[in-house]
């Protein structure tokens, strides 16, 4: 009985060990699911937002500098982001070189995920500016990004080889925000939103103004984009 049960708790240790070092790549939501087995290979129809978020300049702002001042700043600067977008109830999916892509509302349910993930903009905005304080006293130059989102249906699930997974949002929702964060470039702002998003929003202490319709790039039909003032 006591060698089961020093095996049982040996058990115990190292899964909560895996769950706790994979948490760390896939965050901890996403691990918990994968590990109970509950994402599915198929995957599954989800209404979500989607908040995408990128460096603007950034290979002029690493050109010359030594990759691990480069890696350090990243670090820090993905540090404060995701420590926003998590405060506010959503998840990185990933970081793609110095962009992030985040979902609300996905794995786990969030009531007003729209809302949610406009809050965590502006939140994002303020630590930046504290972050550039910071940079500013140590002699450094600011950084800047530039924010889009957009609310829609996705396929949440598993997508890969046999070999390597990964839990992914697909669909033309991300898409959609993505290019709604190019947007920024044209129209010199830092965080942009669909009208899908902004017709699910009822806070009213968040200020929107319509930039009129875009059509998005590759896409046909237009979409009335709002700023996040």
């Amino acid at each position: 009985i006591a060698a089961k049960t020093n095996e049982m708790i040996q058990g115990l240790k190292e899964r909560d060990f895996c769950q706790m070092s994979f948490g760390k790549y896939v965050t901890p939501e996403v691990s918990k699911k994968v590990l109970d087995g509950k994402v599915s290979l198929g995957g599954e129809l989800r209404e979500v937002t989607i908040l995408f978020c990128d460096l603007r300049g950034y290979t002029t702002l690493v050109e010359g500098r030594d990759p691990k001042e480069v890696v350090g700043l990243l670090n820090d600067y993905f540090t404060e982001m995701e420590g926003t977008i998590k405060q506010y109830g959503g998840i990185v999916l990933q970081y793609i070189g110095d962009e992030i892509e985040a979902v609300f509302g996905a794995p786990l349910d969030l009531p007003r995920h729209p809302e949610m993930a406009v809050m965590a903009a502006m939140e994002m905005r303020e630590r930046l500016e504290s972050l550039n304080q910071n940079r500013k006293q140590e002699g450094h130059d600011p950084i800047f990004h530039g924010i889009g989102i957009h609310t829609g249906t996705v396929l949440a699930g598993s997508v890969g080889s046999p070999n390597r997974l990964t839990y992914a949002m697909v669909g033309d929702t991300v898409n959609s925000a993505s290019r709604i964060q190019d947007l920024n470039k044209t129209f010199h702002t830092d965080i942009l939103i669909s009208e899908t998003t902004q017709a699910s929003i009822q806070d009213q202490k968040i200020s929107l103004s319509s930039l009129g319709k875009v059509a998005l790039r590759g896409k046909k039909e237009e979409m009335e984009i709002f700023q996040v003032a």
